[in-house]
């Protein structure tokens, strides 16, 4: 038996004299498969928050949305959804969510902690958007305090119990045999502060995009919890201590294309667990300043099952018929090749099983305190990281690794396991200054360094880099400005990869020697130019903005395997242009309307660590995840009975097809226009009917297809009612 063992981990270090820890050792293998196996203030019933008006940070297509216009949104069952209505968004598969033409690198920031992003995954599927009392989102123009990640930053601030105690919660049924349902409670604690706990759980018949229009096994469940304690200091009548605690457990069936052979029973599945522990001291300063610490942890859990079976039989990853439905393939067809090949290397079915659990440790610290016309933040961030993780790809019989590891018995199955945990440290720091120079002229100005390094038995590798970020303001009037802004970033890739031996083999013979580890870190430089003017009541953001990025960060498939991992292209070119409208209307309702043009190309493909670059052409090409065009709209009617009207409008031009050719712009083919309305009807002051219909002209429409994430249909006309109350 050939066997190789080696150790793969990662280190992101708290400074650049960073400390290091042993790894345990950890054997990968081949061996044969024996049997197939910043906060504002918030108020329950209110929420204190500023007023719809220019920010005094960020670009001119930020958002702002409360509790009230998140919870009454047609989106409010899923987080994915809200995020589709901001300006520059884009579909992907299964929930993923592309910002300003970026690979679904958006910052999650709950109750002031950057949300730690370990695992190849959907972030932010694991928050309830019924936990949340505040959204602030900012597209651009990125202050030194934010990092790691810039399709978007999302500040999140969590619900908190203060006020008189009381119950919320709603029940909902709806297509697919959707049930919701949710509670909360919320009360004030006998010695100051208050509590807040809130349970949510979810089950439906379509958890994720399938590849055909029916949905067949696709069951899947969401339960939350959610804990948040307001505790006022003894000695203090503005120090406060803020505990977020959250779990969501997540299952799901991975649907089949039962259109073109696959066996509805086929039972893979995915489990993803997530806890989120986060204590924040606040201290108030006498000239109106403030600082914030404390430790947090993030605990991911994630698990795939496969059913070898049915997946060498029926090619359950592997596109061997004509696309569009290309999801064929049995263990005769990988024979047949191999023979056809004088038994050279060539691509079979695989079925994947894997376990990986991340757990981060962190550290945040920041100052705000205001000099005059300055306010001077400064903060620090350290997070220690620990990837533990089975990949085990098994590759059905008569694959083409038999014939060279088992020359003698070629139709038997082999396993791929990497069992080699990642550690990592990160370190995060940055100054910076608003300036009001006078009534008319205002400088956002700072510097921030961030710090990584990754090491195994195989290599040692250090990242850091220096990012200074200017933002000069012209005010024409309280609602009236234009902007400025020149910024560099620097994003770290992930720490959950696959050992190079791994990537090697499952992508022979394109990758017929060991790769090294040649992931690096991305560095972009971004140019914008934006404002806000009024229009009537009415106020207008725009932005425009260029992005050069060097060893730009996307990712792909492992083969043909469902394992996603980072790789590089040697540079990136992306721009946009927004138009965003915004509307206020009687008793906190709104109208808004925003356009967006997105351009995102890619040129060199670099990365040889897990997947070659398989036939790369010359010149730009689009990125899979590329929109062109995007308009969103939508509305919330408050009436003064306690009811509501919402409703939203989608339109995208549709991501990019793996087919499209270099230079290509017409390649489009999944454009999409989608209405979705909810009527609440109120009972009394606190409870209301209600009744909502997504995709209203039910379109059918591919989210992707003919691209590394597959094909998949997004849902139909989908119909709920429901009853919600504590209002």
């Amino acid at each position: 038996m050939h066997s190789r063992t080696w150790r793969l981990g990662a280190v992101f270090c708290v400074s650049v004299l960073c400390c290091s820890a042993a790894l345990p050792g950890a054997a990968a293998s081949v061996i044969p498969a024996p049997t197939a196996t910043p906060t504002p203030l918030r108020e329950i019933g209110s929420v204190s928050v500023s007023s719809r008006s220019i920010p005094l940070h960020g670009s001119g297509a930020d958002v702002v949305l409360t509790g009230t216009d998140l919870r009454r949104s047609t989106s409010s069952d899923r987080f994915s959804e809200t995020l589709i209505q901001l300006p520059g968004a884009a579909r992907g598969a299964n929930g993923v969510v592309h910002l300003n033409g970026d690979h679904g690198v958006i910052n999650y920031v709950v109750d002031g902690v950057a949300l730690p992003q370990a695992l190849n995954r959907e972030i932010g599927s694991e928050i309830d958007p019924n936990d949340i009392s505040f959204l602030d989102a900012i597209e651009g123009a990125y202050p030194a305090q934010y990092g790691l990640k810039f399709g978007s930053v999302l500040n999140l601030s969590t619900r908190a119990g203060s006020g008189p105690a009381g119950f919320d919660g709603s029940i909902q049924y709806g297509s697919y045999g959707d049930i919701d349902q949710a509670l909360g409670y919320h009360a004030p604690l006998p010695k100051g502060g208050g509590i807040d706990i809130a349970v949510r759980n979810q089950q439906t018949d379509r958890a994720l995009d399938p590849p055909e229009l029916n949905s067949p096994h696709n069951q899947g469940s969401d339960s939350n919890q959610f804990i948040h304690l307001t505790l006022p200091e003894k000695h203090s009548r503005t120090d406060v201590t803020d505990i977020t605690l959250t779990h969501s457990l997540q299952t799901m069936q991975i649907p089949n294309d039962v259109a073109n052979g696959q066996p509805a029973t086929t039972d893979d599945t995915e489990i993803q667990d997530d806890t989120f522990l986060s204590v924040q001291f606040k201290h108030a300063l006498r000239s109106g300043g403030q600082i914030t610490y404390g430790p947090a942890l993030k605990i991911s859990h994630i698990q795939d099952g496969g059913d070898p079976r049915n997946d060498w039989a029926y090619g359950e990853a592997l596109n061997v018929l004509a696309p569009p439905f290309g999801n064929g393939g049995s263990a005769d067809d990988c024979a047949n090749a191999l023979v056809s090949q004088n038994f050279q290397p060539t691509t079979c079915a695989y079925s994947l099983n894997d376990k990986k659990t991340s757990l981060d440790y962190l550290f945040h610290g920041d100052i705000v305190e205001h000099y005059g016309k300055h306010e001077v933040r400064a903060g620090l961030g350290y997070d220690l990281t620990r990837v533990d993780k089975t990949y085990n790809i098994i590759l059905q019989p008569n694959n083409f690794l038999a014939p060279i590891f088992f020359p003698n018995a070629p139709n038997v199955p082999v396993a791929l396991i990497d069992s080699s945990p990642n550690l990592g440290n990160t370190y995060q720091s940055y100054l910076q200054d608003n300036w009001r120079i006078s009534q008319k002229y205002e400088a956002d100005y700072g510097l921030r360094y961030d710090y990584f390094s990754v090491r195994s038995s195989d290599f040692a590798q250090g990242f850091g880099a220096f990012s200074p970020r200017l933002k000069i303001t012209r005010f024409f009037g309280p609602r009236t400005s234009v902007y400025g802004y020149i910024g560099r970033f620097f994003e770290p890739f992930s720490l959950e990869n696959v050992d190079p031996l791994i990537g090697e083999l499952l992508n022979l013979p394109l990758q017929p020697t060991l790769a090294q580890f040649d992931l690096k870190p991305e560095r972009d430089t971004q140019i914008e130019f934006g404002g806000h003017v009024p229009a009537g009541k009415a106020e207008v953001g725009f932005r425009v903005w260029q992005k050069n990025a060097n060893d730009l960060i996307d990712d792909t498939q492992v083969g043909v395997t469902a394992l996603h991992q980072d790789i590089n292209y040697a540079v990136g070119r992306l721009s946009g242009e927004t138009l965003d409208y915004v509307l206020p209307v009687a008793r906190s309702g709104r109208v808004y309307a925003n356009v967006n043009h997105t351009v995102s190309l890619n040129a060199g493909c670099e990365t040889q660590l897990l997947a070659p670059c398989f036939g790369q052409s010359s010149g730009f090409t689009p990125a899979d995840h590329e929109q062109r065009w995007s308009i969103t709209s939508g509305f919330l009617f408050n009436d003064t009975r306690g009811g509501w009207f919402s409703g939203d409008m989608e339109y995208g031009s549709g991501l990019s097809s793996a087919v499209c050719l270099p230079l290509t712009s017409d390649c489009k083919a999944t454009p999409h226009t989608i209405f979705s309305a909810e009527k609440g009807i109120a009972l009394s002051k606190n409870v209301a009917l209600t009744a909502r219909v997504q995709n209203l002209f039910n379109d059918r429409y591919y989210v992707t297809l003919l691209n590394a994430q597959g094909n998949h249909f997004a849902p139909p006309r989908t119909f709920d009612l429901g009853l919600k109350f504590g209002l």
